[in-house]
């Protein structure tokens, strides 16, 4: 079978997602997800949907309103092709794309936005084996998911080979540096500095002053430049995962234990010590920029690099609350309040609001409602971390806390002072780090 899922009811009604056996499909309205939903009312990521041995099962991934298959609510569900899966007020249809003859599902129960698909990519396939000609019609254009333009083109001397994530910012692929025989991540950025030739090169030029920074906790830049429009960086490729999937897992299956998410906060404390030192602040550490390599468990702070190459209104914009970046559940007060002289101690408090996810599986602070929401992260204080997970170090969770004051006067000062603190827990708890 060749599954499909179809959006059937919605913003983005007609779009149509492969589902490939041995791999997930990431549902939700955030960025890094296969989808990326114009809809407000499902989660960042709402759910997702794995093919295994011709096996198809939906989990929820925790969503705010939940995840419903033809009408009942569920946590977990085995589907068949027909079902009907509501995430928000996304309807999706999980069908099998070679059923094309009318029975059971096919053509005749498909909306016109969905026949349409269907003789785009019969149209695609006809170009592909040469039997005919055909030109793409306007209407096809969003059909294309513009991230697979890229895989095969070679970009300065790096060949993209496969896609790695879709971020907030742009779309970080695999690629073969043939002339070192090594593997780099490519991450091309999808901003409006690139509609701009000025703000192109100024961008370009403030990633190449990231060029002479290497710390061990930090993503390392080699190169930086634009290709038919759009800025790109070449980058350290980190086999392992970030944070955002670590937490994801965890939050079902049980919360990181406090030493590891200790060796965590010390690392990325370590990257923003040497950032400070370059007088650079990150402004958007997220789960989603902290990698954690598989061979040694080492953590690698990520997307450093646009702090530094943005700067005046293109600063602000990429660093700003709301869709273009970065999760607000780990904003700190005064970023939410949309102060611009945020210092270190804001990046100290979102480092704290991701430690406290790895302990707890969840942010310290949740809400269906954006104002809400934002409220919260102003006025109130969060859940003890223990309220979760008993094991907790009550020296460790001090220190959590206290990276999450509201008032930047009643958080460490500096990433030199919390790892004085921090150190000192490591040596009392013999902790090697």
């Amino acid at each position: 079978m060749k599954l499909q899922v179809v959006v059937r009811e919605g913003a983005n009604r007609g779009r149509v997602f492969k589902l490939v056996d041995g791999q997930s499909l990431t549902i939700g309205r955030g960025k890094d997800t296969d989808t990326a939903l114009d809809d407000v009312s499902t989660s960042r990521r709402h759910c997702k949907i794995t093919a295994e041995d011709g096996k198809v099962v939906l989990t929820d991934t925790g969503s705010a309103s939940g995840t419903f298959v033809n009408g009942k609510k569920v946590s977990e569900a085995t589907l068949a092709v027909g079902d009907l899966i509501t995430v928000g007020d996304t309807v999706l249809l999980l069908r099998d794309h070679q059923l094309m003859d009318g029975q059971s599902i096919g053509l005749a129960s498909l909306t016109a936005d969905e026949v349409a698909a269907e003789a785009k990519q019969s149209n695609d396939a006809k170009i592909a084996s040469g039997s005919e000609a055909a030109a793409e019609p306007k209407e096809f254009a969003q059909a294309k998911d513009p991230a697979d333009e890229w895989i095969g083109k070679t970009v300065h001397r790096y060949k993209i080979s496969k896609l790695i994530a879709n971020g907030s910012t742009g779309t970080v692929y695999l690629a073969d540096f043939a002339e070192k025989n090594e593997e780099v991540a490519l991450k091309v950025f999808d901003l409006d500095a690139s509609r701009d030739s000025d703000d192109m090169q100024r961008f370009v030029r403030g990633m190449k002053t990231m060029f002479p920074i290497r710390h061990p906790n930090i993503v390392r830049i080699y190169n930086a430049g634009e290709t038919d429009g759009r800025c790109w960086v070449a980058m350290e490729y980190v086999d392992g995962e970030n944070l955002s999937d670590i937490i994801e897992r965890t939050g079902t299956l049980g919360m990181m234990d406090w030493p590891d998410a200790f060796k965590v906060t010390v690392g990325i404390a370590r990257a923003l010590e040497a950032a400070g030192e370059h007088q650079i602040i990150h402004r958007n550490i997220t789960p989603q920029n902290i990698l954690v390599r598989k061979s040694d468990k080492v953590a690698k702070l990520g997307d450093l690099m646009l702090a530094k190459a943005l700067d005046g209104a293109q600063a602000k914009q990429i660093t700003a609350a709301g869709d273009l970046v970065g999760d607000i559940s780990y904003m700190s007060p005064e970023r939410v309040a949309s102060l611009d002289n945020v210092d270190c101690r804001s990046d100290i408090y979102s480092l704290g609001a991701t430690v406290y996810a790895l302990l707890t599986g969840r942010p310290p602070f949740e809400s269906k409602s954006l104002p809400s929401l934002m409220m919260k992260i102003r006025d109130e204080d969060p859940p003890s971390p223990k309220q979760f997970q008993l094991s907790i170090n009550d020296m460790f969770e001090g220190v959590v806390l206290r990276m999450l004051a509201k008032r930047p006067d009643d958080r460490f000062q500096t990433p030199t002072e919390l790892l004085r603190d921090l150190e000192r827990i490591g040596k009392f708890n013999s902790i090697q780090f």
